[in-house]
Formats: C-alpha cells, structure tokens, sequence
C-alpha cells in the first residue's frame, strides 16, 4: 500500500497480471452495466431504463454447483475458537444435525403443511404465506440447534433474521415479493409488540429501508399440467438429483433478446440511474453531480415528465418446458431480472457493500444468485419440497452468518447501523481517521451490478487534513480546506489510478509553461483494501477463470472540487479549454485519459475569482506502462462514433487522441444543450433518448444530429456564444465522417488538436487571449 503522502519516495508498483491471450487494438466493449460509466450525470433513468442492460448482464452467468456454495457459507460461519473443520464434513454434519427439524415433532408437521400447500398454489401471491410460514418455522427450530462446528444463534434482535412479506404499496423502482429482514426491522414495519415469526407472512404496516433488507426472494409461478410432488412422509439425507431441464433458470434461453458474445453484444448508452433506498417511496440518491436543485433524489417521472411505470417485457418459454405456463407479473419484468434490480438497490445503499446473495423461486425450486462487481454466479436449485434437509441447511447457513458476511464490509459496516467513522491502518503514516457524510447531497452512488461502482462523497479526516500543505503536489491556487472520498472498484489487472496520477504529477513536475500543474485532481491519500478481492469466492468455488476480470475495493481521498457544469457563458469555456489543453499536453506525454464526460470535467475557484478547470478520474486511463484488463474505456454517449461501430465495439480500433478530442466536443455540445445557469433543464432538453439505447442506438442518434440535427436545434440562453463554438467543433467531424473510411485521412495528434479545437475557439473569438492563456 502506498499513499499520496510518500509521492516522493520510490515506490515498487504492485505486479499486475497480463493476459496471454492475443492482443486487440482496444478493450472490446463487454457485457453488461460494467460496459458504461457510473459517473455520467443523468436524471430521469429509472428501473425501467435500466432493464434492457441488467439482462444482458444476468444473461453472462457463471454457474455453480449449490452444494459447492453451501459447504462455503457453512465455512464462512465456522466456529474460530475450534481446529480449521473440512468444508465437506461440516457440510455432511450439518445435513445430518438438521435431519430430525426435518422429521420429528409438531414443527416438522408445520412446515410439511406449508409445503404442502405450496404445491398446490394457484398463483404467485398464493406461495408466499406457506413459503415464509415454513422457512420461519425453521429458522425458529434452528436458534436451538447445536451444529458442529458452527457458530451459536445469534441472539440480538439486530442479527437475527427471519423472511417477511414486503410492503403492499406499488413503488418507484422496484417491489421484492418477500425480503430477509432482521427481527429489529421486521418490528420497526409493525405498530405495537407482536411475535415477529407469527406476522412476517402479512403485510407489514410500514416500507422497509433498502438498508434494512440482508436478502430478497422473487416467486415465479409456473403452472403445469403434471402438477407438482407432495412431501415425502420422511426426509432423508441424499446427493443432490435434480433434473437438468430445472438444475438452472436458463434465462439465456428463455429471453426473447438475441444474445451475442461477450465483447460484441451492444451495451446501453448509460448505466448512471437513480436508486431508491428504501423499497416503497423513500427515494435514494442518483448518480449526479451537482444537477439538479440541492438533492441528488430519484425521480418518479421520465425525462420527459411522465410518470414511471415498469417495463413491459415479453419472455418466451423453453421448448422442453412446453407443458408448464408462467404466469404473468404484473409488471412484465423477467423474475430474473427482478432479482438483479434487488440486488442492485441493496448495492446502492450502502457505501461498500462488496456482494448479495439473493433468491428466485420457481414453484417448489429455490435458486440462490451470487453478486459481486466481478459478474454473477448462479447456483443449482434446489426443491425445497422433496428434498428439505438441503434447503434447511442454506437456512442454517443464512442464520448463522456473521453480519459481515453477508457481504457487508467489515471496517465500514461491521454493524447494522454503523455511523461512518472508521479508522484505516496505514503503514506509512499510521492509522487514518475518516469520517464519511452519507447524508450529503453532495453524495453520488452508483445503480448496477458490475464495473467499478463508484460512490463519492465528503470526508473528514485530521490526519489526512493536515498532510494537504506539504502535498509534493499540492495545489496552493485552490483555497478549498474541504475533502471527498471516493470508493470504487477496478479490476485488479489494471495499472491503478494512484499509480497513473503519479506518472501524472511527475509530468507537472516539469511543466514550464502551466499546461497541467494546475489542471489536475490533488490526491490526498489512497488505500487498497487487499482481501476484498472478488476471486477469493470463485477461488473458494473452483470456478473456472477465477482470476480473470476480478476486482478489488480502493478509496482515494481528493481536495474537492466542483463540476464543469455549474458554469456559464465564458467563465464555463474558460475552464472547457483549461482542460482540453491539459488533455493534451498529458497525452502527448503517454497518459491517456480515454473517458470524456461531463463530469470528469472539474473546476476550483481561486481566491481572486477565477475558475480553473480540471480533468478528473483517471481510473479507466492508460499509459505506455498499463497492462490489459478485461474493461472497456469511454462513457457512451460521449465517445467518438468511430468507437461506437461494430469493429471497436469487438476492440479492433485503437483508441486514439482524434477519438478524445471529438468526446471533448459532445461533452460541450450537450452541456450547451441540456443546462441554463448551471442546472439540468426539467422539460425540453435534447439527448435523453441516448441515455436509454444501446451502443448502436446511440451512434445513430448522435449520427443524425452530426449531419442533420444541429440546425433544429437551440442551446440554453446561458450557453448561446459557447453553441456557436460547439458548432465550429462538430463541423470537423461532420466533414471527417462525410468521406468514405477508406479515404479519410490520418492525422496526427498535434494536427488534430490545432484543427478541431484550437482552431474553433479562436475562430469564434469569443475568449479573450487573457482567458485562453491557460498558466496560473
């Protein structure tokens, strides 16, 4: 671990592992919501935005055998005081501890009746009373149960867990049939005393907080003309046997989308949406910086201003499963995509949560899915009716884990209710205090499942605070004494941004003429927190690739600085050519940015006034030094449309300066368009539709604005002159992607930056030579 503290010092770069696989000319664009970037600043993106890319995502699964995962949350809620136990006799122990819950006595008879009804239920709504009556029933049986090997029944309210039914109201995001509560918050949803066990199957009389939810349970009720197996008189312990027609939800198969390879299947525009925290109509944070009003909320209505309402999705049936009819939701959303949209909202809501296993129920299968920010994991079901003993010992690992477990991160969250103040230790300083604001509105949060997810928001730190001044790249020009934190995680093989910003900051060292010294993010400090890596599970699992594309949680504190997009007029493209002219000058030292979006445009103002801008995030750059990862880099609706065809989105074009300098363009292009005196316009604004298709959905929208759409169109009063500079830039593209490909020219990077930007901002002469001139 190293820090910005000990810049000056050398340091050995941590090894990085390179792929021996043949070389692309770029990442191709992969799968999935790790396919777009978290930070784009959007309002209006909603559940039913977001479902066309949380299908493709769940559609790469990997699976599991369920016994593989079993015998690892057993492990996981080993008894430490004891000798290391084998993961296949703790397994086998726990089968046969469970045996007589499942056989003897009037609560065996309890859950009998409750599966017994469940079988015969007509509807989905019919199967959640007898499935949470017989899953608490066994909960209830297992506090008293001595497991070899494991740890005791949690005995505080706030640890132990029971399935309850959710809230009955229709909600902004998305409605969890049944959630796996704490016996504390099934109590905070109820007025007055009552026996938590005995009303979790009613509705409860308040919302639960997404903060509050361990797990969710999503029913799918599929009717047959067969019908479905009673309970056995008596249970037996037996290997696992199940059809393979039913082993997995094959939802790959079962979607009307035609799936193509990972690295070819076109990901949405954007995957910055907003999140609820709380499962009714509490509304969480969305994913902006600084937009709208003072609160970054979720919105109930569409860009456009109507209201939300959930996707319609059609869903064809496999062909072997002819006999068997789904029932249909309400909503039309595929119950596999449901699950990823829970697992989603509980990601969002707390600031380090590292996986979520969560749970579909098809008829009497029960599927357990494994999230982290690497990709998904699905297990083998299993028929909670026949084959009890195996469902009752996932019960016995559920209610035996340690909080943490769950998934929660043990400096940041090693408690229900933890208040945000942790202490890091650092072996270079010593240990560091930091104190997070989660209920800022200055927080942003990331909604989906894989890529680096990153959440920023305000920090306090005495230890931290006091290194500032004596930064070897300190920037004395910002007045600020303010600081944020920002968690995220990058995969593990590519060079980290701590590393690319002191390449960064050795190339201000030596700038004489102020084109980046000035221009740059100040890193305080940063830590890698080393057993969060997302392979240690698939390790665990003997998971085929475990290594490849995991990731592993950093925070990196910064001095704080404030987006490009609460400015106007000049003082707004005073600061848009402070950053392009950076850009430049790093580039042409071998540090490519390579994600241009509006809110990897900063600004800090000066004591005398002036604003400056900065170029943020260097997380998705690159240097001569970086090794390959498995992620793309580029927010899409901000990059070249010669990254948006077919052969980049498959990673055979090379990411080029020309291709950062046109981003450079739609940053401006949409910032004049969608914003009046540094907020996002509410009715009216062009370019939502790019947030809501796909890659190829987006390159011709932004295609037909190019050569056709700019002269139908007007900018916000506040940004009218900068309109006329943004057009002097498009002009050059429009001319470029004009000729046939075979015959545009090849221009190299100084040309590229004199003709499409420096040439339009002095042919507007709307900035002054003061202005432009970009030194401090």
């Amino acid at each position: 671990m190293a820090n910005a503290s000990t810049a000056g010092a050398t340091q050995t770069a941590p090894p990085h592992d390179v792929d021996s696989e043949p070389k692309l000319s770029s990442i191709p664009l992969v799968v999935g919501s790790a396919t777009v970037s978290e930070y784009i600043s959007t309002v209006g993106v909603k559940a039913k935005n977001v479902s066309p890319w949380i299908r493709r995502e769940v559609e790469d699964y990997k699976e599991c055998p369920v016994d593989d995962m079993l015998q690892e949350l057993l492990y996981r809620c080993r008894d430490r005081s004891k000798p290391l136990p084998d993961k296949g006799t703790l397994f086998d122990d726990s089968l046969q501890a469970v045996l007589p819950i499942c056989n003897e006595g009037n609560d065996a008879q309890v859950i009998k009746n409750n599966m017994a009804d469940l079988v015969k239920s007509k509807s989905e709504k019919d199967m959640y009373k007898p499935f949470i009556e017989a899953a608490n029933c066994a909960l209830r049986r297992l506090n008293e149960l001595d497991a070899p090997g494991l740890v005791s029944s949690e005995v505080h309210d706030d640890l132990k867990i029971l399935f309850h039914q959710n809230y009955p109201k229709f909600i902004t995001q998305t409605h969890p049939d049944i959630v796996v509560v704490s016996h504390t918050g099934a109590k905070n949803a109820r007025t007055g005393i009552m026996d938590v066990y005995k009303e979790a199957w009613r509705k409860p009389d308040k919302n639960f907080k997404w903060t509050d939810v361990r797990s969710t349970v999503e029913f799918r009720h599929k009717k047959t003309r067969r019908g479905f197996l009673k309970p056995p008189a008596t249970y037996a312990v037996k290997p696992y046997n199940v059809a393979d027609a039913k082993k997995y939800i094959n939802y790959r198969r079962e979607t009307n989308d035609t799936v193509e390879p990972t690295g070819s299947t076109p990901p949405p525009a954007s995957s910055a949406v907003t999140s609820s925290l709380q499962t009714s109509d509490a509304r969480g944070r969305s994913n902006q910086s600084g937009e709208v009003n003072k609160k970054k909320r979720a919105s109930t209505r569409s860009p456009d201003g109507y209201s939300s309402k959930k996707a319609k999705i059609n869903h064809t049936q496999p062909q072997e499963e002819s006999e068997e009819e789904s029932e249909a939701k309400p909503d039309g959303i595929h119950p596999v995509v449901q699950n990823v949209l829970y697992a989603s909202e509980m990601f969002a809501a707390h600031i380090a949560r590292q996986s979520v296993i969560s749970y579909v129920v098809e008829n009497d299968m029960i599927y357990i899915w494994y999230f982290d920010r690497q990709d998904t994991i699905q297990c083998s079901g299993i028929n909670f009716v026949q084959d009890l003993p195996r469902f009752m010992v996932l019960l016995l690992a559920i209610q035996r884990m340690p909080y943490a477990e769950w998934g929660y991160n043990r400096l940041f969250e090693p408690r229900p209710g933890s208040s945000g103040q942790v202490r890091v230790p650092d072996e270079h300083i010593g240990e560091v205090d930091l104190t997070f604001d989660l209920e800022s509105d200055k927080r942003t949060t990331h909604f989906g499942l894989r890529g680096r997810a990153t959440t920023v928001f305000p920090v306090k730190s005495k230890k931290l605070s006091a290194l500032v001044p004596n930064l070897p790249h300190h920037n004395h020009h910002n007045p600020t004494d303010e600081l944020v934190a920002k968690l995220y995680w990058p995969e593990e093989e590519r060079e980290s941004e701590a590393e690319i910003l002191q390449k960064v900051y050795d190339i201000a060292k030596k700038d004489e003429e102020g084109k980046v010294r000035h221009h740059v993010p100040e890193m305080v400090w940063f830590h890698k927190f080393e057993d969060t890596s997302t392979s240690n599970i698939r390790r665990a699992l003997g998971l085929k690739d475990a290594e490849r594309g995991r990731r592993v949680l950093y925070v990196i504190i910064f001095r704080k600085l404030d987006p490009i997009t609460k400015l106007s007029d000049q003082k707004f493209l005073t600061a848009w050519w402070h950053i392009v002219v950076c850009h430049y000058a790093l580039w042409d030292k071998g540090v490519h940015h390579c994600d241009i979006s509006p809110s990897n445009l900063m600004v800090y103002k000066t004591s005398d006034g002036r604003y400056i801008g900065v170029l943020n995030d260097f997380d998705l750059s690159s240097t001569r030094d970086s090794p390959s990862s498995q992620e793309r880099t580029g927010t899409v609706p901000f990059m070249a449309l010669e990254l948006l065809m077919q052969d980049a989105i498959e990673g055979k074009v090379k990411h080029l300066y020309q291709h950062d300098a046109e981003s450079f363009m739609w940053v401006l292009t949409w910032i004049c368009l969608r914003y009046q005196n540094g907020d996002l316009l509410s009715k009216g604004r062009p370019f939502d539709e790019w947030l809501r298709v796909d890659v190829h959905g987006c390159r011709k929208e932004k295609n037909d604005f190019l050569m056709t759409g700019r002269e139908r169109i007007e900018p916000s009063p506040s940004h009218r002159k900068n309109w006329d500079v943004a057009q002097f830039c498009l002009d050059t593209p429009t001319s470029h992607y004009a000729l046939r490909s075979s015959i545009r020219p090849i221009l190299k990077d100084y040309s590229i930056f004199q003709t499409w930007l420096e040439g339009s901002i002095l042919g507007a002469k709307i900035l002054s030579p003061v202005l432009l001139d970009v030194r401090l």
